[in-house]
């Protein structure tokens, strides 16, 4: 994976990495205030049918001061949990509909507004 990566202007800078996890941040609004992306992998194997996967989880966090100066994090996260059965075509279709459902800002309005 790239070391560092830019999103939607921020661009994250490689903190570290491991077998398992990777940190990225961007202090451009201050080093009190940073931008932080984890991407973290795990093993499992499903209870159900007992067949063995990797589950992936991607989170963003911007931290902020609110008005009395205290740190406040808001985040949001995603996890893909992919047996290792699964056909590539079937990984193909369920990211480019998380894709889609992400870029869908009314969806995401819903959601925020406490849409079950």
């Amino acid at each position: 994976m790239d070391s560092d990566q830019t999103y939607n202007s921020i661009v994250f800078v490689k903190s570290y990495d491991n077998k398992d996890e990777s940190k990225r941040q961007s202090t451009a609004r201050g080093i009190n205030t940073p931008d932080i992306m984890f991407i973290r992998s795990q093993d499992y194997v499903d209870s159900t049918t007992k067949i063995a996967g990797k589950r992936y989880t991607c989170r963003v966090e911007r931290h902020d001061l609110d008005v009395n100066n205290a740190k406040i994090i808001t985040s949001f996260s995603f996890t893909f949990q992919i047996p290792s059965t699964v056909a590539g075509a079937s990984v193909t279709a369920l990211v480019a509909t998380a894709r889609a459902v992400v870029a869908d800002a009314d969806h995401i309005e819903d959601i925020l507004n406490d849409e079950k």
